[in-house]
């Protein structure tokens, strides 16, 4: 490494990254940089590989010690994607637009993300998908439906941007959802939450309880009631069986999950006409 660093003396961060290659012994505390031929170092640095490039230049008896490494790529922070917003659809200054125009179409685009109304729209939006790459696609969608004849850009064009992304069938079903149906929902998504990958009715009617015990909320329905709405929840396909095995089983013991995500239930149940 050290010869490495006189040779090319600018990638000194490949290098440090490339000592993040380390396998650890369940049985210790002290990590080990594994044995790597020099070549395959020197190729990352010429050929600017990063070093999740490295196992597939490792003998096969090296790579298997990195099979159960994970690559984790985590979600833009909020000052992250405010910085986006800001430079993303505004116009450059050296553009050929008029410069008056210029101006008025950066002013106004500091205006609606100054807006706490598209602050919560774009919450309900990275709550459903916050990678980069669908930002792109939601600030494109909202520039492909701008009023031509004006040429700015305006809080409705993002709100049609906003809907023509998202399922709206799911939203429509949860927001036709009775009360009972709504608590049933919650239900399998705190069960989620808490990192409970199966579930049954048995198990939802459990949290149900603690529910109703922990908040002494008025609704609170007999559990042949409540198996009568989570069968209406499976044939509305919010709901369905988790797996095809154990169709002796009967419907309150099999295993279920849910057909909407975290953030279409929240949306629904906040634009639901009478929810608690």
């Amino acid at each position: 490494v050290g010869d490495l660093l006189e040779e090319y003396p600018t990638d000194s961060i490949t290098l440090i990254r490339l000592n993040g290659l380390l396998h650890s012994d369940d049985n210790c505390a002290s990590k080990t940089l594994v044995a790597v031929d020099p070549t395959v170092v020197q190729n990352l640095i010429i050929y600017n590989l990063s070093p999740q490039d490295a196992d597939q230049l490792l003998e096969k008896r090296v790579r298997s010690r990195f099979s159960h490494r994970k690559i984790l790529f985590l979600p833009p922070s909020r000052e992250e994607v405010d910085s986006l917003l800001e430079h993303l659809p505004s116009l450059p200054a050296d553009s050929s637009f008029p410069s008056g125009y210029v101006s008025q179409f950066n002013e106004k685009i500091k205006n609606i993300t100054s807006d706490p109304r598209f602050k919560d729209m774009l919450r309900t939006f990275l709550n459903a998908n916050s990678t980069v790459n669908s930002l792109l696609k939601f600030i494109f969608r909202a520039v492909s439906s701008m009023n031509l004849e004006s040429g700015i850009l305006s809080l409705e064009t993002f709100k049609a941007a906003l809907s023509s992304m998202q399922r709206q069938p799911k939203l429509e079903a949860v927001r036709d959802c009775s009360i009972l149906e709504l608590y049933l929902l919650v239900c399998m998504r705190r069960l989620e939450v808490k990192e409970q990958s199966l579930y049954n009715f048995i198990s939802v009617m459990k949290e149900y309880k603690t529910i109703h015990d922990s908040f002494q909320t008025s609704d609170h329905y007999a559990q042949n009631v409540c198996l009568r709405a989570f069968e209406h929840l499976r044939e509305r396909e919010v709901i369905c069986y988790a797996e095809n095995r154990g169709q002796s089983q009967t419907g309150e013991y099999r295993p279920m999950k849910l057909l909407i995500l975290a953030s279409e239930l929240h949306q629904g149940m906040r634009s639901h006409a009478c929810c608690p």
